[in-house]
């Protein structure tokens, strides 16, 4: 039995009584205990109404209140029960108390006891179309849809023809073991042209589509706006009707009504174009249709968060990156406690190297949220690609001193503190550091690379440098960076005809986009005394930026 429902049928009773019973009628101390129920200080209610009774036991409406202050404290049950039961004992007729009983009994699920009390009253009072409904609950927990169809026929004879009844009663028939689901909306068709309404005329669109009967389920889309031109339940499946049909203008333009309803939840709208979106043809194809989506999004959710980051997303992945990042810099500012929105202010900066931005917007991001490791590893990035090797060190360190036992921070802030000072010439500290890191995960392939690397351009411990980055390229066999250093490694070993298949495996993957990659080929196809082959690549090489 839903609480909230017996509550309000509690609360409803005593407003009833209030207004039902002479007040002059009851005691003095009746009344008080009714002035500390209405203020709210239930135990002294309580007590008051418990003296009343002892002073007068035949009264039914403090026997009544009491049973109310009780209901709350599921622990006394057994007594709510019996002063229910007192009340109506002492006045039978009273329809509050008799109803009020009823759905304690449903609510302590003692549905034997609450049905022939809730059919008597339905009975008794025919045009209280709550009592069927409640019926017609119980008669579903029981698996019972005929009689529950027959309160909902009741109810419909009180109340007339209406929506909910119509949808309530399809529901119904459709939970029947022998249902047949065209016939049931055949039936919700035949009560739409007496009752019409938008809501029934979108379910039987809904239906017929589902049914891939598109011409039909238009029809009924088409008459749930003619009584209500702004229903987007019916602009909604329109849409969906359109795109399985491929008629694209219509389903954007369908769309559209979707997505500018500020009513419609921004979670669903989220889910539908990302999904669309995931498809870069389509995007590319009806980039103008999907433009305008943005726009719609936008103005209809200007500050919700998902949708400012949907929208953000968009605009980068289709080569707009300052529409992104002014996209997601207001979403930073109208949010101002969230980490999330920051910190993807803070990733589009980066994926655009804007190193002195990033480098400022972090430092107040990390100005409010001053623990947090992205924002700290952010503006230590932007600092140590300006060449601010001081200023990146020192974020490096705030972030070992702030998460000294969360490994994976730590073996990342390690390998960045080594590469900053191998790039300073400080290679003694750098390969502690990558040794640190190393100790923390001995297969983290970014400190096994550049140590083997670093250790390759000193001309040092070799064999090791040989070791460490075989270990990345079995983890990572396509990988083109790591497979250079392995190769390189075995060219500076003598071992160049290896090194050599090694490199043209790199080629496959991405090899012939690093100048570095290239010069190294050459060097090794010049080693062989392939030296046309070498020269090609050198040129190659030779007419690309620095990696």
């Amino acid at each position: 039995m839903n609480s909230s429902r017996f509550l309000r049928a509690i609360v409803l009773g005593i407003a009833l009584l209030c207004t039902g019973f002479g007040l002059q009628a009851q005691s003095v101390k009746f009344i008080d205990a009714l002035k500390y129920y209405q203020q709210g200080e239930k135990e002294e209610a309580l007590k008051l109404f418990q003296e009343e009774v002892r002073d007068n036991p035949a009264n039914d409406a403090a026997c009544y209140y009491i049973a109310t202050l009780t209901a709350a404290d599921r622990s006394r049950d057994l007594e709510t029960e019996s002063w229910f039961k007192k009340a109506v004992e002492l006045s039978p007729d009273n329809f509050w108390y008799s109803y009020s009983l009823a759905l304690f009994y449903l609510r302590s699920e003692r549905q034997e006891l609450a049905v022939p009390m809730l059919e008597k009253l339905a009975a008794d009072y025919p045009k209280k179309s709550d009592l069927y409904f409640d019926l017609i609950n119980v008669y579903l927990s029981d698996n019972d849809i005929d009689k529950a169809l027959a309160a909902l026929d009741k109810i419909d004879a009180i109340k007339g023809k209406n929506e909910m009844v119509a949808l309530t009663r399809t529901e119904l028939m459709l939970k029947r073991p022998d249902a047949n689901a065209d016939s049931v909306y055949t039936a919700l068709a035949a009560y739409f042209e007496e009752c019409k309404s938008p809501r029934i005329a979108s379910v039987l669109g809904d239906y017929y589509a589902t049914t891939y009967r598109d011409t039909l389920a238009l029809r009924y889309y088409d008459e749930a706006l003619a009584l209500e031109p702004d229903y987007t339940p019916a602009w909604y499946g329109k849409a969906g009707v359109y795109q399985v049909l491929r008629q694209y203008d219509s389903f954007f333009s369908s769309l559209a009504h979707v997505m500018q309803d500020p009513y419609v939840q921004p979670e669903v709208k989220a889910a539908q174009v990302e999904q669309m979106i995931a498809n870069p043809q389509f995007v590319r194809t009806f980039a103008e249709d999907f433009d305008q989506i943005m726009v719609d999004l936008h103005a209809a959710h200007p500050t919700d968060s998902n949708i400012n980051s949907l929208i953000g997303g968009y605009y980068y992945r289709t080569g707009r990156p300052h529409l992104a990042i002014e996209v997601m810099r207001q979403n930073m500012e109208q949010h101002p406690e969230s980490a999330d929105a920051a910190l993807q202010y803070l990733i589009l900066l980066y994926y655009q190297q804007a190193w002195q931005p990033l480098a400022e917007e972090a430092s107040v991001a990390i100005q409010r949220f001053p623990t947090n490791p992205d924002m700290i590893q952010m503006r230590a990035i932007a600092n140590s690609q300006q060449k601010s090797y001081r200023a990146a060190l020192d974020d490096y360190e705030t972030l070992l001193q702030l998460h000294p036992k969360d490994t994976t921070i730590t073996k990342v802030t390690c390998s960045a503190i080594g590469d900053i000072y191998y790039q300073v010439g400080e290679a003694k500290k750098a390969f502690k550091y990558y040794e640190k890191a190393l100790k923390i995960d001995p297969d983290y392939n970014p400190v096994l690379n550049n140590y083997a690397y670093y250790l390759s351009q000193q001309g040092k411990n070799l064999k090791k440098a040989k070791e460490m980055s075989r270990k990345t390229i079995t983890s990572e066999p396509d990988n083109p960076t790591y497979l250079d250093t392995y190769a390189w490694i075995l060219h500076l070993l003598g071992e160049d005809i290896e090194a050599k298949a090694i490199f043209k495996h790199a080629m496959l993957y991405g090899g012939k986009e690093s100048r570095t990659i290239l010069e190294h080929y050459a060097t090794v196809l010049e080693t062989l005394g392939e030296k046309d082959l070498a020269q090609i690549y050198f040129n190659q090489a030779a007419a690309m930026k620095e990696d």
